[in-house]
């Protein structure tokens, strides 16, 4: 070999070790990246559900790219001085939300019922919905679709149809107004003051509207996006006399009573209404009935409320209304998969296949040996967890 070629040769096994290097390098700075991510976000979010936490990390020849959205600004901080402390080059190209457009704007929902899904397309899962009226903060827009923050605190995507977008001025002036919730299960609102006349919209319980004035057996309402319509008067109350009549009147077994006006209602995913309703969706529904705005889930209901001891042989200390949440033990810590409301002595009204009563009690002839071996533990809601369904509208 002459010496030009040995030369060439050592050029190129030292480039391809350097080439190497780089690679390990870069390699490794992903690793850690990812590593430093994954630490920081389950020591300060340990459950997602409580943001939007869409970082997504990649690698760009020798730098770390940041990308995807958040509405948590200081947990993005805490990634990008980690990121700096350790010396990892990383570009930040994270959107802090809510984009500047919906900074000062506020979402109402304007269908009886509105669908909202995990992600911004009409195929995606369905993960909960929102009534007539409820107020929704407002983060991103993609393909048709917002993304919005519920009052209990859930985030998900709604369907443009679904929403009226006001200014905050707008809003605030809307918060003033009286409201009137509708306590029929389900109903229509009219064009003219008489049952013949052709529908504006259907209505289910715990939507709310403005009322305007009364006509006959009717009252006139407006709904958030400027559409006026006739209700009957029988099918709504003043949100003032509503919350006055929980806080004053009410008692356990109006729990119970309100929750079998669902039996039969057939399960649905991500359902929170009369139309369909999943396990949690059934008890925050009856609870909204009450006045108590619960967090959507089952295992963010299994948070609230007075923890209350279970004895699987003897329910005596159970009180009808209480919340009785399943599932299994998995590294040694409950995983909360349903939700049910206790009558009394074990039997339970939740809502699996459709709203049915069944019971924990093996002497009982609708007993689910299935259900009793899966109880993990017990809630009390009733005058233990605050009533917050009111402070939507002030």
């Amino acid at each position: 070999m002459n010496k030009t070629a040995l030369t060439i040769l050592v050029l190129l096994l030292v480039t391809a070790c350097h080439n190497k290097s780089a690679i390990t390098s870069n390699s490794q700075n992903l690793i850690q990246a990812q590593s430093i991510i994954k630490t920081i976000q389950q020591r300060i979010l340990p459950d997602k559900r409580d943001h939007i936490f869409d970082i997504v990390i990649k690698q760009n020849n020798n730098t770390i790219v940041l990308s995807g959205a958040t509405d948590f600004k200081t947990l993005l901080n805490h990634i990008t001085d980690s990121l700096s402390a350790q010396k990892i080059p990383f570009l930040n190209q994270v959107q802090l939300l809510p984009l500047p457009q919906f900074e000062h704007k506020t979402g109402v929902t304007r269908l009886s019922v509105a669908n909202l899904r995990a992600k911004p397309k009409h195929s995606s899962e369905l993960v909960t919905q929102t009534l007539m009226g409820m107020p929704l903060q407002i983060y991103d827009y993609k393909n048709g679709f917002y993304h919005v923050r519920t009052p209990e605190g859930y985030y998900a995507w709604i369907d443009a149809a679904g929403i009226k977008i006001l200014t905050n001025q707008s809003f605030k002036q809307w918060l003033l107004k009286d409201k009137c919730i509708v306590t029929a299960q389900y109903c229509k609102v009219y064009t003219k003051p008489n049952l013949s006349a052709f529908p504006v919209s259907d209505a289910v319980l715990n939507d709310v509207f403005i009322p305007l004035e009364k006509e006959d057996d009717f009252i006139k309402i407006a709904y958030p996006d400027g559409r006026t319509g006739f209700i009957q008067t029988e099918n709504v109350m003043l949100l003032d006399a509503f919350n006055d009549a929980n806080n004053l009147h009410t008692s356990p077994n109006d729990i119970i009573t309100a929750a079998k006006q669902y039996l039969g209602i057939p399960y649905l995913w991500g359902g929170t209404s009369v139309k369909g309703l999943d396990c949690s969706g059934f008890t925050k529904t009856v609870f909204a009935e009450f006045g108590y705005l619960l967090p959507r889930d089952a295992s963010q209901q299994a948070k609230i409320g007075q923890q209350i001891p279970v004895n699987k042989q003897d329910f005596s200390n159970l009180k009808a209304g209480d919340l009785l949440f399943f599932g299994k033990i998995k590294n040694g810590k409950p995983k909360v998969t349903h939700v049910a409301i206790h009558i009394n002595n074990g039997k339970i009204i939740h809502a699996t296949g459709e709203v049915k009563i069944e019971s924990l009690n093996s002497n009982d002839k609708d007993y689910n040996s299935e259900r009793l071996n899966s109880l993990l533990l017990a809630r009390r809601v009733y005058k233990v967890y605050p009533q917050l369904f009111s402070k939507i509208y002030k």
